[in-house]
């Protein structure tokens, strides 16, 4: 058994070994995987970008975050032309005063409650980049910016707690709230080039 492990190529490999630091299984057909951990950031703003780019290609991720940070812009008529991540969790019931969809303007484009997460798409951006230049790394006949995003998610990492100090004595709690994200690509040409051989 010894030498057969030892033949094995790197991936094979990987594959063997217990699954560390991601929430989903390592599971997929020619898969790259990218992490992030202890962003400084909300959670709620990476868990409706990544929720608002799952199933698009990287490409079209990386496009459709660019056109959120329009909204960073210093020119009035590019900030008008940004594009809105939809909002969809938080507090249905409008009575009581949560922050939540209830408590979000509508935008633009029939997407109903919205906002413009810039911090959050910097760092999206960032972690796509990551994954598609592993998609490079580890398999030369691909084309990261055809990859699908079968996976993202942001969980809640460890806080960041601070102090600040008050008159009398006292001090006021000034903590980080931090974020864990992750994101799967997945190359699906292949099961595209069996269907039109199967068509013929």
């Amino acid at each position: 058994m010894g030498w057969k492990r030892d033949e094995m190529d790197r991936r094979s490999k990987r594959k063997q070994l217990p699954q560390k630091g991601y929430t989903q299984l390592l599971q997929g057909s020619r898969l790259a995987t990218a992490r992030a951990k202890n962003v400084d950031m909300h959670v709620k703003h990476c868990f409706e970008v990544s929720r608002a780019i799952k199933n698009r290609t990287a490409g079209d991720a990386i496009d459709f975050l660019n056109e959120v940070l329009k909204i960073d812009s210093k020119r009035a008529d590019i900030r008008r032309k940004a594009t809105a991540v939809p909002y969809r969790m938080g507090s249905g019931n409008k009575k009581r005063k949560r922050s939540g969809p209830s408590m979000v303007g509508h935008r633009r484009g029939g997407i109903g409650p919205g906002r413009y997460p810039v911090k959050a798409s910097r760092a999206f951006i960032k972690i796509i980049q990551s994954c598609m230049e592993n998609a490079r790394h580890q398999y030369e006949d691909i084309e990261p910016e055809d990859m699908v995003i079968t996976h993202a998610a942001a969980h809640r990492g460890e806080i960041k707690r601070g102090w600040i100090p008050r008159a009398r004595g006292r001090a006021t709690p000034s903590n980080h709230y931090r974020v864990n994200l992750e994101i799967f690509l997945e190359d699906f040409s292949d099961f595209d080039e069996d269907l039109e051989e199967d068509e013929f």
